[in-house]
């Protein structure tokens, strides 16, 4: 994997990231348990980034980082060239700061999605906390997602909201709400707006979840981040249904006739400094 990997992902390497329309950005956190009895820590995280090339939805980039930091978020943006003219993403300060940073000239629309269930987390909350106003919770909640389906359901559901007298609620709605508003201006109507204008990041659940599915019973033994990265370029073809055996073969005996029937790079030859892991 370490010395094939970049030769069967190069031919499909994206040089620039999709200059029109969406790129969806999200990360997946992968936790193990470590010896001292402790719950699981969060260890590394890989970066996933999705667009569309002729229609077709695809994985644009995946890449293992030990922090969700703006510095690593700007590192995996700073990976290929060019702008898209909308992100979406989830509203995570070093993700935004880092997308307005590196794309300073797209749209920042964040994933409606995620602020639901951020409204929703935060009711149920408050619910378990504050035993007084479970009758006024049990109410509201069913009411989130229809809130969010447009404005014409947004604004009753703020009046009704904000008549409860929850403090916490209301710092919501007037805070993260108000980007909800902005948004539901810039979206436009149903009817008008394609596939490739998404309003949430759930359209790369379908690709990322298997890799997640397949990381995480391995997880404790991923500490390599370059051997990591190696990995994720063949999960990466492999979603995109670029993974063909025989255009492998074809790809590595190209190399391997180009220098003298050998690789590249030795096996074992990827290895972290002083043996301090690269994602840990």
């Amino acid at each position: 994997m370490e010395v094939f990997a970049p030769v069967v992902f190069e031919p499909y390497r994206p040089r620039e990231w999709p200059a029109s329309r969406s790129l969806l950005l999200d990360d997946l956190p992968f936790s193990v348990r470590f010896a001292d009895g402790g719950p699981p820590r969060i260890v590394f995280r890989v970066f996933c980034a999705m667009g569309s090339e002729n229609g077709r939805a695809k994985i644009w980039r995946m890449e293992a980082f030990p922090s969700k930091s703006q510095a690593d978020w700007e590192a995996f943006g700073h990976r290929l060239e060019g702008a898209p003219e909308r992100v979406v993403c989830d509203n995570d300060s070093g993700l935004t700061r880092a997308v307005r940073a590196r794309f300073p000239h797209a749209e920042l629309y964040l994933c409606e999605w995620h602020l639901r269930h951020a409204l929703e987390r935060l009711m149920k909350n408050i619910r378990a906390q504050q035993p007084q106003h479970k009758e006024t919770i049990d109410e509201l909640l069913p009411q989130v997602a229809t809130a969010f389906t447009g404005p014409s359901f947004w604004a009753p559901f703020l009046e009704r909201a904000h008549a409860a007298g929850i403090a916490r609620v209301s710092d919501w709605l007037n805070s993260t709400g108000r980007i909800v508003e902005d948004q539901f201006g810039r979206r436009g109507p149903r009817s008008t707006r394609g596939a490739d204008t998404p309003l949430s990041a759930s359209p790369m659940d379908a690709f990322i979840n298997p890799v997640r599915d397949s990381i995480r019973p391995r997880a404790y033994g991923l500490k390599n981040r370059e051997r990591t990265n190696r990995m994720l370029m063949l999960m990466q073809l492999h979603a995109n249904r670029r993974d063909d055996e025989r255009a492998y073969v074809r790809h590595i005996r190209d190399q391997l006739e180009s220098n003298q029937g050998r690789p590249r790079v030795t096996r074992r030859a990827i290895v972290d400094v002083d043996r301090v892991a690269s994602l840990r």
